[in-house]
Protein backbone atom coordinates (compact mmCIF):
# COMPACT_ATOMS: atom_id res chain seq x y z
CA UNK A 1 0.00 0.00 0.00
CA UNK A 2 0.92 3.58 -0.86
CA UNK A 3 2.03 5.80 2.52
CA UNK A 4 0.62 8.77 1.11
CA UNK A 5 -1.86 9.80 3.15
CA UNK A 6 -5.41 11.64 1.76
CA UNK A 7 -7.67 14.33 2.20
CA UNK A 8 -10.83 13.15 3.77
CA UNK A 9 -12.99 15.69 2.74
CA UNK A 10 -11.55 17.14 -0.47
CA UNK A 11 -10.36 15.50 -3.71
CA UNK A 12 -6.52 16.40 -4.33
CA UNK A 13 -5.93 17.57 -7.96
CA UNK A 14 -5.89 14.91 -10.80
CA UNK A 15 -1.92 14.96 -11.41
CA UNK A 16 -1.59 14.42 -7.62
CA UNK A 17 -4.31 11.39 -7.14
CA UNK A 18 -2.32 8.18 -6.80
CA UNK A 19 -2.43 4.99 -9.17
CA UNK A 20 -5.89 2.92 -8.80
CA UNK A 21 -6.71 0.02 -11.09
CA UNK A 22 -10.46 -0.65 -10.93
CA UNK A 23 -10.74 -4.21 -9.35
CA UNK A 24 -14.36 -6.79 -9.54
CA UNK A 25 -14.69 -5.96 -6.14
CA UNK A 26 -14.30 -1.99 -6.87
CA UNK A 27 -17.37 -2.76 -9.08
CA UNK A 28 -19.51 -4.43 -6.79
CA UNK A 29 -19.12 -1.81 -4.28
CA UNK A 30 -20.13 0.96 -7.24
CA UNK A 31 -22.97 -1.25 -7.44
CA UNK A 32 -24.34 -1.94 -3.93
CA UNK A 33 -23.87 1.72 -3.24
CA UNK A 34 -25.86 2.70 -6.24
CA UNK A 35 -28.36 0.18 -5.31
CA UNK A 36 -28.57 1.11 -1.75
CA UNK A 37 -28.13 4.71 -2.58
CA UNK A 38 -26.08 5.83 0.39
CA UNK A 39 -24.05 3.99 2.62
CA UNK A 40 -21.62 4.33 5.96
CA UNK A 41 -18.23 3.47 5.52
CA UNK A 42 -18.67 0.85 8.21
CA UNK A 43 -21.63 -1.14 6.27
CA UNK A 44 -19.08 -0.88 3.37
CA UNK A 45 -17.14 -2.46 4.90
CA UNK A 46 -18.90 -5.16 6.86
CA UNK A 47 -20.29 -6.17 3.50
CA UNK A 48 -16.83 -6.38 1.38
CA UNK A 49 -13.53 -6.17 4.03
CA UNK A 50 -11.88 -7.84 6.35
CA UNK A 51 -10.24 -5.15 8.46
CA UNK A 52 -10.87 -1.62 8.55
CA UNK A 53 -7.83 -0.41 7.32
CA UNK A 54 -8.50 -1.78 4.07
CA UNK A 55 -11.96 -0.06 3.61
CA UNK A 56 -10.39 2.83 4.50
CA UNK A 57 -7.41 2.35 1.73
CA UNK A 58 -9.78 1.70 -1.05
CA UNK A 59 -12.89 3.67 -0.01
CA UNK A 60 -10.42 6.77 -0.16
CA UNK A 61 -9.22 5.80 -3.71
CA UNK A 62 -12.74 5.59 -4.93
CA UNK A 63 -13.37 9.14 -3.63
CA UNK A 64 -10.38 10.21 -4.72
CA UNK A 65 -10.83 9.15 -8.55
CA UNK A 66 -14.64 10.07 -8.47
CA UNK A 67 -16.30 6.58 -8.47
CA UNK A 68 -17.34 7.24 -5.19
CA UNK A 69 -19.04 10.91 -3.22
CA UNK A 70 -18.51 11.36 0.03
CA UNK A 71 -20.71 13.10 2.32
CA UNK A 72 -20.69 13.60 6.20
CA UNK A 73 -23.22 13.29 8.83
CA UNK A 74 -23.00 16.47 11.17
CA UNK A 75 -21.46 15.41 14.92
CA UNK A 76 -21.07 17.50 17.96
CA UNK A 77 -17.91 18.65 17.86
CA UNK A 78 -14.52 17.63 15.59
CA UNK A 79 -15.69 18.16 11.87
CA UNK A 80 -15.09 16.07 9.35
CA UNK A 81 -12.58 14.20 11.27
CA UNK A 82 -14.43 12.60 13.18
CA UNK A 83 -17.91 12.08 11.34
CA UNK A 84 -19.44 9.41 10.09
CA UNK A 85 -18.79 8.93 6.12
CA UNK A 86 -21.37 8.38 4.01
CA UNK A 87 -21.03 6.90 0.66
CA UNK A 88 -23.31 7.83 -3.06
CA UNK A 89 -22.22 7.14 -6.41
CA UNK A 90 -20.12 9.11 -8.08
CA UNK A 91 -20.28 10.53 -11.48
CA UNK A 92 -17.49 7.77 -12.86
CA UNK A 93 -18.96 5.45 -10.69
CA UNK A 94 -22.13 6.12 -13.16
CA UNK A 95 -20.18 5.31 -16.04
CA UNK A 96 -18.58 2.36 -14.65
CA UNK A 97 -22.23 0.92 -14.05
CA UNK A 98 -22.97 1.80 -17.98
CA UNK A 99 -20.61 0.57 -19.22
CA UNK A 100 -19.54 -2.91 -17.54
CA UNK A 101 -23.09 -3.84 -15.78
CA UNK A 102 -25.23 -2.66 -18.62
CA UNK A 103 -27.23 0.00 -16.71
CA UNK A 104 -29.56 2.51 -17.90
CA UNK A 105 -29.90 5.96 -16.61
CA UNK A 106 -32.96 5.48 -14.88
CA UNK A 107 -31.17 2.83 -12.62
CA UNK A 108 -28.40 5.37 -11.39
CA UNK A 109 -28.99 6.82 -8.28
CA UNK A 110 -26.99 9.78 -8.13
CA UNK A 111 -27.19 12.29 -5.65
CA UNK A 112 -28.77 15.45 -6.14
CA UNK A 113 -26.77 18.47 -6.24
CA UNK A 114 -29.05 19.80 -3.39
CA UNK A 115 -27.79 16.61 -1.47
CA UNK A 116 -29.86 15.07 1.09
CA UNK A 117 -31.97 16.17 3.69
CA UNK A 118 -30.24 14.72 6.77
CA UNK A 119 -33.63 13.46 8.02
CA UNK A 120 -34.16 11.83 5.11
CA UNK A 121 -30.28 10.41 5.35
CA UNK A 122 -30.47 9.23 8.89
CA UNK A 123 -33.56 7.24 7.48
CA UNK A 124 -32.42 5.80 4.99
CA UNK A 125 -28.99 4.62 6.95
CA UNK A 126 -31.22 2.82 9.58
CA UNK A 127 -33.33 1.20 6.75
CA UNK A 128 -29.54 0.30 4.89
CA UNK A 129 -28.82 -1.04 8.26
CA UNK A 130 -31.24 -3.86 8.56
CA UNK A 131 -30.89 -4.38 4.81
CA UNK A 132 -26.97 -4.97 5.25
CA UNK A 133 -27.21 -7.11 8.80
CA UNK A 134 -30.14 -9.94 6.29
CA UNK A 135 -27.23 -9.69 3.70
CA UNK A 136 -25.24 -10.79 5.96
CA UNK A 137 -26.93 -13.42 7.89
CA UNK A 138 -28.05 -14.94 4.13
CA UNK A 139 -24.49 -15.02 3.28
CA UNK A 140 -23.43 -17.18 6.73
CA UNK A 141 -26.54 -19.60 6.59
CA UNK A 142 -26.06 -19.69 2.60
CA UNK A 143 -29.76 -18.47 2.36
CA UNK A 144 -30.45 -16.77 -0.80
CA UNK A 145 -32.05 -13.22 -0.55
CA UNK A 146 -33.77 -13.53 -3.75
CA UNK A 147 -34.95 -9.65 -3.40
CA UNK A 148 -35.22 -6.33 -1.73
CA UNK A 149 -37.29 -3.65 -3.16
CA UNK A 150 -37.26 -0.08 -1.50
CA UNK A 151 -39.36 2.65 -1.17
CA UNK A 152 -38.45 4.30 -4.86
CA UNK A 153 -38.90 0.93 -6.45
CA UNK A 154 -42.43 1.45 -4.93
CA UNK A 155 -43.06 4.72 -5.99
CA UNK A 156 -42.29 4.11 -9.75
CA UNK A 157 -44.53 1.52 -9.87
CA UNK A 158 -47.38 2.32 -7.27
CA UNK A 159 -49.94 -0.05 -5.50
CA UNK A 160 -53.10 2.38 -4.07
CA UNK A 161 -55.60 1.48 -1.61
CA UNK A 162 -58.62 3.42 -0.34
CA UNK A 163 -59.37 4.94 3.22
CA UNK A 164 -62.55 5.84 5.04
CA UNK A 165 -61.98 8.19 7.81
CA UNK A 166 -64.67 8.93 10.53
CA UNK A 167 -66.51 11.14 8.48
CA UNK A 168 -67.29 9.45 5.96
CA UNK A 169 -64.62 10.84 3.15
CA UNK A 170 -62.92 8.57 1.31
CA UNK A 171 -58.67 8.97 0.67
CA UNK A 172 -56.30 7.37 -1.56
CA UNK A 173 -53.40 5.63 -0.26
CA UNK A 174 -50.38 4.78 -1.91
CA UNK A 175 -48.67 1.48 -0.13
CA UNK A 176 -45.25 2.47 0.35
CA UNK A 177 -42.89 0.45 2.92
CA UNK A 178 -39.49 1.17 3.70
CA UNK A 179 -38.52 -2.10 2.20
CA UNK A 180 -39.69 -5.64 0.58
CA UNK A 181 -37.71 -8.83 0.95
CA UNK A 182 -38.14 -12.16 0.00
CA UNK A 183 -35.74 -14.87 1.21
CA UNK A 184 -35.19 -18.89 0.01
CA UNK A 185 -34.27 -20.24 3.25
CA UNK A 186 -34.90 -24.33 4.35
CA UNK A 187 -38.28 -24.03 4.96
CA UNK A 188 -39.55 -22.24 1.34
CA UNK A 189 -40.09 -18.51 0.77
CA UNK A 190 -40.23 -16.22 3.46
CA UNK A 191 -41.55 -12.19 2.46
CA UNK A 192 -41.25 -9.23 4.54
CA UNK A 193 -42.64 -5.70 4.67
CA UNK A 194 -40.28 -3.53 6.38
CA UNK A 195 -40.75 0.05 9.18
CA UNK A 196 -38.14 1.62 10.45
CA UNK A 197 -39.33 3.31 13.18
CA UNK A 198 -37.00 6.66 14.68
CA UNK A 199 -39.31 7.44 17.15
CA UNK A 200 -39.69 10.74 16.16
CA UNK A 201 -43.46 10.38 14.75
CA UNK A 202 -46.41 10.43 16.66
CA UNK A 203 -48.94 7.30 16.70
CA UNK A 204 -51.52 9.42 14.75
CA UNK A 205 -48.65 8.91 11.89
CA UNK A 206 -47.87 5.47 11.90
CA UNK A 207 -51.71 3.95 12.83
CA UNK A 208 -52.17 4.78 9.12
CA UNK A 209 -49.56 2.84 7.87
CA UNK A 210 -51.15 -0.52 9.49
CA UNK A 211 -54.67 0.98 8.21
CA UNK A 212 -52.78 0.71 4.31
CA UNK A 213 -51.21 -2.84 4.82
CA UNK A 214 -54.29 -4.27 6.59
CA UNK A 215 -56.86 -2.88 3.40
CA UNK A 216 -54.04 -3.78 0.81
CA UNK A 217 -53.67 -7.26 1.73
CA UNK A 218 -57.99 -7.56 1.98
CA UNK A 219 -58.40 -6.37 -1.42
CA UNK A 220 -55.97 -9.13 -3.48
CA UNK A 221 -53.31 -6.26 -4.65
CA UNK A 222 -50.47 -7.92 -2.42
CA UNK A 223 -51.30 -11.51 -3.75
CA UNK A 224 -51.60 -10.71 -7.18
CA UNK A 225 -48.38 -8.48 -7.09
CA UNK A 226 -46.01 -10.48 -5.43
CA UNK A 227 -47.60 -13.91 -6.26
CA UNK A 228 -48.30 -15.09 -3.03
CA UNK A 229 -50.25 -15.38 0.04
CA UNK A 230 -47.78 -15.28 2.88
CA UNK A 231 -46.53 -11.93 4.38
CA UNK A 232 -45.07 -10.19 7.57
CA UNK A 233 -44.36 -6.79 8.33
CA UNK A 234 -41.28 -5.95 10.36
CA UNK A 235 -41.13 -3.19 12.39
CA UNK A 236 -37.98 -2.22 14.02
CA UNK A 237 -37.73 0.63 16.34
CA UNK A 238 -35.90 2.57 19.07
CA UNK A 239 -36.59 0.89 22.40
CA UNK A 240 -38.75 -1.74 24.22
CA UNK A 241 -40.94 1.28 25.75
CA UNK A 242 -41.38 2.05 21.95
CA UNK A 243 -42.05 -1.05 20.76
CA UNK A 244 -45.11 -2.16 23.27
CA UNK A 245 -46.75 1.41 22.34
CA UNK A 246 -46.54 0.55 18.74
CA UNK A 247 -48.15 -2.88 19.38
CA UNK A 248 -50.98 -1.03 20.97
CA UNK A 249 -51.28 1.44 18.11
CA UNK A 250 -50.87 -1.90 15.47
CA UNK A 251 -53.55 -3.99 17.64
CA UNK A 252 -55.95 -0.89 17.47
CA UNK A 253 -55.69 -0.35 14.02
CA UNK A 254 -56.67 -3.82 13.49
CA UNK A 255 -53.13 -5.77 13.02
CA UNK A 256 -52.41 -9.01 13.54
CA UNK A 257 -50.10 -11.87 13.89
CA UNK A 258 -48.20 -10.57 10.78
CA UNK A 259 -46.60 -7.96 12.60
CA UNK A 260 -42.68 -8.75 14.52
CA UNK A 261 -41.62 -6.16 16.12
CA UNK A 262 -37.74 -5.58 17.42
CA UNK A 263 -35.46 -2.37 18.49
CA UNK A 264 -32.48 -1.25 16.55
CA UNK A 265 -29.96 -2.75 19.64
CA UNK A 266 -31.06 -5.89 19.01
CA UNK A 267 -30.70 -6.42 15.69
CA UNK A 268 -27.31 -7.52 14.02
CA UNK A 269 -26.18 -9.65 11.36
CA UNK A 270 -25.86 -12.55 13.83
CA UNK A 271 -29.37 -11.57 15.13
CA UNK A 272 -31.86 -10.10 12.38
CA UNK A 273 -33.00 -13.89 11.25
CA UNK A 274 -32.02 -16.65 13.69
CA UNK A 275 -32.09 -15.50 16.80
CA UNK A 276 -34.92 -14.95 19.46
CA UNK A 277 -35.00 -10.90 18.62
CA UNK A 278 -38.59 -10.72 17.34
CA UNK A 279 -41.83 -10.14 19.43
CA UNK A 280 -45.27 -11.19 17.83
CA UNK A 281 -48.67 -9.46 18.60
CA UNK A 282 -49.54 -12.48 20.71
CA UNK A 283 -46.91 -12.44 22.86
CA UNK A 284 -43.53 -10.64 24.30
CA UNK A 285 -41.53 -13.74 24.32
CA UNK A 286 -39.21 -13.38 21.86
CA UNK A 287 -38.71 -15.47 18.83
CA UNK A 288 -36.30 -16.11 15.63
CA UNK A 289 -38.21 -14.45 11.99
CA UNK A 290 -36.40 -18.46 10.56
CA UNK A 291 -35.97 -21.07 13.06
CA UNK A 292 -32.75 -23.37 12.06
CA UNK A 293 -33.29 -27.01 11.58
CA UNK A 294 -31.11 -30.16 11.65
CA UNK A 295 -29.90 -29.28 8.12
CA UNK A 296 -28.48 -26.19 8.66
Amino acid sequence: MSSQRLPRSRRVAPDARPPMHLTARDVAIIQVVNDYRALLGNQIEALFFGSRSTAQYRLSRLFQHEFLERHFLTVVSGGPGSSPTVYTLGKRGAQVLIDTLGYEQNALRLPKKAGFAWGFLEHLLKINDVRVAVTLACRAQSWALETWWDEPIFRANPDHITLTDKRGTSHKKPVLPDGYFCLRVPQGMARFFLEVDRGSEPHSVFRPQVQVYEAYIRSGQYQARFAAKSLRVLIVTTTARRLANLKAVTKQAGGDRKYWFSTFAELTPETVLTAPIWQTMESSARQPLIALTSAT
